[in-house]
Parts: C-alpha cells; structure tokens; sequence
C-alpha cells in the first residue's frame, strides 16, 4: 500500500482528490493539509511515499515545501515523490517543478482520468524499478523511464499477441487527427479490423502511455472509452 498525503486548501478539489486516490487499491490518504503548517515534519516523520502538492496555499508555495524536501540532509534519510495539482499554468513554476524531480503536473480543472493516468504511471515505473536489478544497464534504463516515449522498435519487445505492423496502422490512425477522440469502432473500421482487436492495441498504447483514454457518455447514457493520441 503507498501512503499518500493531499496538501490542497480547496476543501472541495481536496475531497474529490481523495476519493480518486482512494479507488486505487494500491493507494491510501492518510492525511490532508489545507495549508503548509507541519506538512514537511509530517511527511518525513511517517515517511510518506507520495503527495499530491497545491502551487498556491493560504501560508506558502507548494514550489517552497518541494524545495525543503529535496535539502541534501532531508534526501539522504527520505525521498518523496510529488505530483503537482494546481491552477498555476507559469512555465516557470513548471519548469521549476520538474527540476525539483517530480512524477507528473496537473493544470487545473484537471480530468479525473487524467489524475488516474498520473497515478497508474507512478505506480507501474515502482513496481518496474522494483523488478530490476540495483546496476541497470542502458537498455533496462530506458525501458524503466523512457517507455512512454515511443514505440517499441522490435517485435520481441512487444506483448504477445502484439503485432508491431498492426500497431503502427492503429497509431497511424490515430495521428491523421491529433484532436479527435477515437472509438475502437471507428478504428476497426478504417482498418477493417475487428474491435475487440482494435482495443486490444489500443488499451497497450494507453498502458504505455502513448495515448490516453477517457469514458465518454453517449446520447443515450451509455459510457464508451475514446482514445486520443498524446501532443
């Protein structure tokens, strides 16, 4: 279980924030701060393994709490992974953030699939870090931190039942229209493919990271997952 801790002072954004983290099995709020009083005592007394971090608080900067955290003294004892949620979109805060070494950046109003993105990405770079050995070579560093980046190059890196040919004709697809968001359906049919083959390719580039998905509600209700390729 991966402790997790929300510092968020909109009591609604926190909640919801809450509810997501705490639909994951894998995940537990422990905590929630509304401002930056005790948080960094907090977090390094119970070693908290990840926090969902606000730019803007009542008392300070979500920028000056990571700052504290990533102290040389503080980092030899205990690390925290980060992942930003927050209204703030300055390219420096940004920029900033991620020189800090954090796992993902939230605009807000932030998608709640996206938050799962954040969330089912962290957790699958953990469970590959922890499969490996403690001296990687250049290939295994790559396949832990660059594996969203792009395609695989060879068939032997593929899952079975993954044929890299049928893969780069369903990413093709989806890159003649960057914006839209693609059923499996309309897919299969411009490949005269079936569906369920479809969203087989599709549910891998998703895992991967090279796309996203996102459940959308048709006129009559009934949910259906899209898929869009990543800008």
């Amino acid at each position: 279980m991966i402790n997790v801790v929300i510092i968020e002072d909109d009591p609604m954004v926190s909640m919801i924030t809450k509810k997501i983290i705490n639909s994951h099995k894998e995940f537990n709020v422990v905590k929630t701060f509304s401002d930056g009083n005790g948080v960094v005592d907090y977090l390094i007394k119970n070693k908290i393994e990840l926090i969902i971090l606000d730019m803007y608080l009542p008392d300070t900067e979500g920028l000056e709490i990571l700052k504290t955290l990533r102290r040389e003294d503080i980092v030899k004892k205990f690390y925290v992974n980060t992942i930003f949620v927050t209204a703030s979109n300055d390219i420096i805060h940004i920029e900033k953030a991620f020189k800090y070494g954090i796992v993902d950046y939230l605009i807000k109003p932030f998608e709640f699939e996206r938050l799962e993105e954040a969330l089912n990405r962290y957790l699958a770079k953990k469970l590959a870090a922890s499969s490996h050995p403690p001296v990687l070579t250049q290939k295994e560093l790559d396949n832990l931190y660059h594996k969203g980046n792009s395609l695989p190059k060879l068939d032997k890196d593929l899952p079975k039942g993954i044929s890299e040919k049928t893969l780069e004709k369903v990413l093709e697809t989806l890159k003649s229209d960057p914006s839209k968001k693609w059923s499996s359906k309309e897919i299969a049919d411009i490949l005269t493919s079936s569906t369920v083959t479809v969203k087989k390719y599709l549910d891998y580039l998703a895992e991967i990271g090279t796309i996203r998905s996102d459940i959308s509600y048709g006129t009559v209700g009934r949910p259906e997952v899209k898929y869009k390729i990543k800008h």
